[in-house]
């Protein structure tokens, strides 16, 4: 996972990750420059993990390729605690960790979704990851406005 601020280099070597409960059931599918670091967050973040009992890594040459590999894994096979990318969340049942934040919605015509998600495509990205990217370089340059203008008082 990049630090605040760093860029994501999309042309490095990147893995996709699933991980398997006792019974053989997928629980989650994601993509790291570095599984074992992403699994030790996951450790402590998420509320399933102790059901983690098989992890299989696949690697792509670019994070490009290992992100769109990752949304067509979660649309295929349906992972029970993906919600970003799946068509429906799989487990309505799932619980956000108390205090955590709702997830917002952006409410755009089909047309221009179905078409924002083909730029997206043509760029390696999910939907979500490229808002996600979009909103993060936003608030960087907006605190960056702000320490100027405070420089400049």
């Amino acid at each position: 996972m990049p630090l605040r601020g760093e860029q994501i280099d999309f042309s490095r070597r990147t893995a996709l990750y699933r991980l398997f409960d006792a019974e053989g059931r997928l629980l989650y599918v994601g993509i790291a420059f570095d599984p074992e670091v992403r699994w030790r967050a996951h450790a402590t973040e998420k509320p399933w993990w102790g059901n983690v009992i098989e992890r299989r890594v696949e690697w792509h040459e670019t994070r490009t390729d290992a992100l769109k590999a990752e949304v067509a894994a979660i649309k295929a096979e349906a992972p029970a605690y993906n919600v970003i990318d799946a068509d429906e969340p799989h487990l309505k049942h799932v619980a956000r960790k108390p205090g955590a934040p709702q997830s917002r919605q952006v409410k755009a015509s089909d047309r221009d979704w179905a078409a924002y998600e083909a730029a997206c495509w043509d760029k390696g990205l999910s939907r979500t990851a490229d808002l996600r990217m979009y909103i993060k370089a936003q608030v960087a340059a907006h605190k960056r406005r702000l320490r100027e203008t405070a420089a400049s008082d």
